[in-house]
């Protein structure tokens, strides 16, 4: 039993061994990437004498940057660079911008965990073994997540005049949500574009108070505020507010989903021993209905 236990002790160490050489490994090869890139900006190398020099190193800080493999402290070079008429000013990094505390990676993984439903307190418990919570402080989730916000807001409001979709998949789906300490669940207002090529782009989410037909047909206005240019085909289920908003639309072809329309088709059906008889019936409805091809709205 105790050669046992001294293995797994063993293999402990071995694997924190590991994990301390990737770190250090990690911060290597950043200093490296941030001094070629230094370099470059200057024309020359360190203590290098060349007609090319286009400005001087000028020291370096030390910052501190959680990454993935956890947070450790990063030599930045720093340097000053002249232009043609002799004014200098400071390099910026395109790869380290200023200010920055967290790679992109790190980043992704909060905004993960938030959109799964987690809290602020929650984020940083749940990284702490990994980013610690020195370095992963409240502000810095919520400035993540602000950032997430505001990219949601300009996608949510960007100019749809330049592109175009041969066709238009409405649907309404319930997602839960936190609002003043409580989970409920609201309406969600998902509208989905197919181009020419068949490339398929989710066009708008919004949330709303229902799926009534003033809600939908505040999207459809909306899209043509941004100057979204009609389809040729619009699918929509059978929900009768989404069916009057539709003609905000008129001329645009509309088909009913027939994915929805099998559904709807097997929760009307007797309870029955025989699931294969009545799925080849309702097989057999759905086709007859697909083949009267679509209305216009």
């Amino acid at each position: 039993m105790q050669d046992v236990t001294t293995t797994k002790d063993e293999a402990v160490r071995f694997r924190q061994d590991i994990h301390d050489k990737i770190r250090c490994r990690t911060r290597e090869v950043i200093e490296t990437v941030l001094e070629e890139e230094l370099t470059a900006a200057l024309g020359s190398d360190s203590y290098e004498r060349n007609d090319d020099r286009r400005g001087y190193r000028n020291g370096a800080q030390v910052r501190t940057m959680t990454t993935a493999g956890g947070s450790r402290e990063v030599r930045i070079p720093r340097g000053r660079l002249i232009d043609d008429e002799g004014t200098t000013s400071e390099f910026r990094s395109e790869i380290l911008p200023r200010y920055a505390r967290r790679t992109k990676e790190v980043d992704e993984v909060i905004l993960g965990v938030y959109l799964a439903g987690a809290n602020s307190r929650r984020i940083r418990k749940a990284l702490d073994p990994i980013l610690g919570s020195v370095n992963l402080s409240k502000s810095a989730v919520s400035r993540v997540v602000g950032r997430l916000k505001a990219l949601f807001e300009a996608w949510s409001y960007r100019d749809l005049s330049s592109e175009r979709y041969a066709v238009l998949y409405l649907d309404g789906f319930h997602l839960k949500i936190r609002v003043a300490r409580r989970v409920v669940s609201v309406p969600v207002l998902a509208v989905l574009g197919v181009a020419e090529d068949g490339t398929k782009v989710l066009i708008s989410l919004r949330v709303a108070a229902s799926e009534a037909a003033s809600q939908w047909s505040g999207v459809l206005i909306d899209f043509q505020k941004r100057g979204l240019v009609a389809p040729h085909v619009i699918v929509a289920d059978g929900h009768a507010g989404l069916h009057k908003a539709l003609d905000a639309w008129s001329g645009v072809l509309v088909q009913r989903c027939t994915k929805h329309k099998l559904a709807n088709l097997e929760e009307h059906c007797p309870v029955s021993t025989n699931v294969e008889k009545w799925s080849r019936v309702n097989a057999e409805k759905l086709t007859t209905l697909s083949d009267r091809g679509p209305r216009r709205g």
